[in-house]
This record gives C-alpha cells, structure tokens and sequence, in this order.
C-alpha cells in the first residue's frame, strides 16, 4: 500500500484537469443524456440511488463533487459535504451551486476525511471518482471514512471495473492517457503511479475485499446494471 505522502501527491496530480466542471455540471443534464444514451441512463443512476434516501433530514457526503452536477440532487438534505481534491474556484462550484448555510464545499488534501464529525454521515454519493484514485487511496478512504458514518448508512461509489467496461474506444482512450498500450497490463496495475486522470480498474471484487476488512456490508455488488453499461455503482452501508 503507498505511504501518505504518495496519496497526497496523487491527489496533486488532479490540480490542471477539470476546470469550469466536468461534463455533467458544465453541460448540463439534458445534453449528457443526449451525448450517453446508450451506455449511461443518468436519471435511472438518481431514481435507484439517490431519490429514495435523500430527504430533509439526512446528511450527505458527495465525493468528488466538482462542479456540481449531481450536487443539486441533494439539494433538500439536511447538510450537503461536497469533497473534491480541486478548488471550487477551479471547478466552478458556486456557478452552478446557490451558496446557502448548509452547503459545504471542501477541498481536501488527502483520504482522512477530517473534515466530517464522527457519526454524522446518513448516505454517501460518488460518481467518476474512485475510478481515478488508486486501490490504495481507495482503501485509505474506505477506512478513515467509516467512523464519520451513523450506522445503517447507505452508501453508492462508481468504480472502474475491467469485466463491465467492455467498450474497446474506451479502453483504448483511456490506456493512452495512462501510459499504457496493452490492456491486461493496465488492468493489473490497479495501484500504480498516478498520471494526470488515469483510471484504476481494481475491479468489484477488490473493493468489496476492503468493505470487508474495514467493517462495512455489502448490499449490492453493482446496483447500475443497465442503468451504467461501462462501470459498477457498489451500494454498502455502516
């Protein structure tokens, strides 16, 4: 597993990318459902993640929050944490976002989630985000997260896995930016050095391994089977 200062410096690689928002916040929902029709059915991610478990009581943590783009599905929360490893300057956060009292963006610096009290996460939320930190800054976050969650927490992370993301532009676009041209190679270097972006494909099975380790259950292994034709939705609670 890498050291601290080797999760830090993968959090670092994020800074140039990204800016103004990603795809979602800056395009808005009606032209990503256009442009992923076929491979991502995003109002099916929030009618089986999202709608059932946010109301005006529960408090959210959304990982890797950006600019914005799923944010506003929990607007009706009780208290909204958006973390990201980007400056909401950089992400344009509050262009999309109203800022109100109980709405927190945080820029963190790391996997310790410090920024949260113990016990006081009701659901977590993240999408395209896990698939770029590597097993071992997943495995760091997995563990320093659970004592901020009340138990019974329900919570949806988006990982990359190998067996699901079958489409061949795809794997070959992201190779690239990699560093790699093989894709089995890729594949097992699921907690190798950090390139601006990359992907980790650590796979349903690992992830699940470090639930397991750190205490969490499982509920189900890939919740997005039709509604992600590319990458598993893992849903585990506290």
């Amino acid at each position: 597993m890498k050291k601290e200062n080797e999760l830090q410096k993968e959090l670092q690689s994020f800074q140039k990318l990204w800016k103004g928002g990603t795809s979602l916040s800056a395009r808005g929902w009606d032209v990503t459902r256009k442009a992923n029709l076929s491979r991502l059915d995003v109002d099916e991610i929030v009618r089986i993640c999202i709608e059932p478990y946010i109301n005006p009581e529960t408090n959210v943590l959304e990982i890797g929050c950006n600019g914005g783009g799923w944010t506003w599905k929990f607007l009706e929360a009780n208290e909204v944490y958006g973390f990201d490893a980007l400056s909401a300057e950089h992400t344009g956060f509050w262009n999309y976002i109203e800022k109100k009292d109980n709405i927190h963006y945080c820029q963190v610096k790391d996997f310790n989630c410090e920024e949260l009290e113990d016990d006081s996460i009701d659901y977590v939320f993240s999408y395209d985000v896990f698939c770029h930190i590597s097993y071992s800054g997943t495995s760091a976050y997995l563990k320093n997260l659970f004592k901020k969650l009340k138990k019974g927490a329900n919570c949806f992370i988006m990982i990359a896995d190998a067996d699901k993301y079958t489409d061949e532009r795809g794997r070959r676009k992201l190779m690239k930016r990699a560093g790699f041209s093989n894709f089995d190679d890729f594949v097992r270097d699921y907690d190798g050095k950090p390139t601006s972006g990359r992907w980790y494909f650590y796979g349903i099975e690992r992830f699940c391994d470090l639930l397991e380790k750190y205490g969490y259950t499982l509920v189900s292994g890939d919740v997005a089977v039709d509604a992600d034709k590319n990458n598993p939705i893992i849903h585990f609670r506290k």
